[in-house]
C-alpha cells in the first residue's frame, strides 16, 4: 500500500497542488449516510454508517492540453471522516481522494454532475487475530480508495450552491492483507458549496490530431499476494507476482488510447501451493504461470492516466486443478477461473497527450479475478 500512497503523493503534486489546491475556487461540505453492503455469509453487524466530507478544488481552464477533452473538468480534494455503524468492529474511516467532477448544464441554476474520486482510506480499527478477530472487512490499517457519484447542484447564487447525489465509497487492499471483503458502502449525501471565484477563464481548444498509428507498449511489474480466500488463512506470507505484459495500443482521441495484447505472470504462492500439496508431480514452475489476452483503454490526463481493461485466462491451470483436487466449485469460482479485470494508475515521464510515443512510465494496479482483488502490482513500462 506504501507504492500506492507515494504514487498518489506524485500524482496531486503534478495535478492537484498546482491548481485546486494552491488556487481553490470553492470550498464544500457534505453529509452521508448508507450502510455497508454484506458481500460474505459471515458478516460483521453493522448500522448506519455516516461520513462528513470537506471538499476544496477549482475548474481546470485549459492551462494544460487535456483540459478540453474532458470539457474542462473540475478538480478536487476530498477529505472524509465517518463512522462506519458499528464502532467496537470496525471502527472509524479517514480518507483522501483526488475527484474529477464532471458538470452538465441543465439550466441557469440547475446541473448535473458525474464524480469519481480515488485515494487512500485509514480505519481505527482493522482485523486483528486477538483483539479484531470479527472484523472480516478489512485487513490492514490503509486501504486503496475509490468513489463514484451522480449528483444535481442548484445555484443559490453565483457565491453559493447546494446538492443532492448518491454515490458508493469502495475500500479494499487487493488482496494485499487479509481477510479482505472490502468496504461497499452506497450513499445518499447533501452538501452546501461556497464559490470563492464564481467564474473560470476558459483557454484552450481541441486542436490536437489524433495519432493514427498503431505502436506497440511493454510493461513488467511486482505484485503482491497473501494466498487464502477473502477471509481465510490469515496472517499468512504474502508471495511475489512476477508479471511482463505487452500490447498493441492505437490512440482512439488524443485523450483515450486503446490496447490489446497478451499478460503473462510467475505466482511464487501457487508455486508453494503446488509443492506442498503435490498438485503435480513435474513442471511445478511452468503450472505456476498464468497467461492472459486483455483489452482496455486508457483515459490520459497529461502525465497521467487511469487504465481499465479486461482479460480471458488462455492458461491458468494450477486454479482448475486446484478447484478440482478441492471439490470445491461453484459457477462463481468456475468464472474465476477465466474473466479478470484491472484498474490502474499510471504516471508518465512526458506528457501522454502530446507525446504518443516513446515514454517511459510508472504505475500501480489492482487486479481481479471476477470481482474478487487477486493482487496489487507496481511496474514501469515504456511506449514505442
Amino acid at each position: 500500500m506504501r507504492y500506492l500512497a507515494v504514487f498518489i503523493l506524485i500524482f496531486l503534486t503534478d495535478t492537484a497542488f498546482s491548481q485546486s489546491l494552491l488556487h481553490p475556487a470553492f470550498v464544500e461540505y457534505n453529509v452521508s449516510t448508507g450502510r455497508i453492503v454484506k458481500n460474505y455469509p459471515v458478516f460483521p453487524q453493522r448500522n448506519a454508517a455516516w461520513v462528513n466530507s470537506f471538499v476544496i478544488g477549482s475548474r481546470l481552464n485549459g492551462t494544460k492540453a487535456w483540459h478540453p477533452y474532458y470539457r474542462y473538468p473540475v478538480a478536487s480534494f476530498e477529505i472524509n471522516y465517518g463512522t462506519l455503524g458499528n464502532s467496537k468492529v470496525l471502527g472509524s474511516m479517514i480518507s483522501g481522494l483526488y475527484r474529477l467532477e464532471f458538470p452538465f448544464r441543465l439550466s441557469d441554476k440547475l446541473y448535473a454532475e458525474a464524480v469519481a474520486g480515488f485515494g487512500v482510506a485509514g480505519f481505527t480499527r482493522h482485523y486483528d487475530i486477538e483483539n479484531n478477530p470479527e472484523n472480516t472487512v478489512v485487513g490492514s490499517t490503509f486501504t486503496f480508495n475509490a468513489s463514484a457519484r451522480l449528483l444535481l447542484r442548484y445555484y443559490l447564487s453565483p457565491f453559493w450552491s447546494v446538492n443532492l447525489n448518491a454515490g458508493v465509497y469502495h475500500c479494499s487492499n487487493s488482496h494485499y492483507k487479509l481477510p479482505n471483503l472490502g468496504i461497499n458502502l452506497p450513499v445518499i449525501s447533501a452538501g452546501v458549496r461556497y464559490h470563492i471565484q464564481p467564474a473560470s477563464i476558459l483557454m484552450g481548444s481541441r486542436n490536437l490530431e489524433r495519432d493514427k498509428k498503431i505502436h506497440g507498449q511493454i510493461r513488467l511489474a511486482l505484485g503482491q499476494n497473501e494466498q487464502g480466500a477473502s477471509t481465510f488463512p490469515v496472517n499468512g506470507p504474502r508471495y511475489p507476482v512476477y508479471l511482463v505484459a505487452m500490447y498493441a495500443t492505437k490512440y482512439l482521441s488524443p485523450v483515450n488510447k486503446f490496447h490489446a495484447g497478451v499478460e503473462g505472470w510467475y505466482n511464487a504462492g501457487m508455486y508453494d501451493y503446488i509443492t506442498s500439496q503435490r498438485l503435480y508431480d513435474d513442471k511445478e514452475h511452468w503450472r505456476s504461470v498464468a497467461i492472459q489476452t486483455v483489452i482496455g483503454n486508457e483515459f490520459l490526463f497529461g502525465h497521467f492516466s487511469m487504465l481499465v481493461n479486461g482479460g480471458v485466462y488462455v492458461y491458468n491451470p494450477a486454479y482448475h486443478k486446484r478447484l478440482k483436487t478441492e471439490d470445491n466449485s461453484n459457477l462463481k469460482k468456475e468464472i474465476k477461473g477465466w474473466i479478470t479485470a484491472r484498474l490502474g494508475f499510471q504516471y508518465y515521464i512526458r506528457d501522454a497527450v502530446v507525446h504518443t510515443g516513446s515514454n517511459f512510465y510508472a504505475g500501480v494496479y489492482i487486479k481481479t479475478n471476477f470481482g474478487q482483488a487477486d493482487f496489487l502490482e507496481t511496474g514501469i513500462g515504456y511506449c514505442f
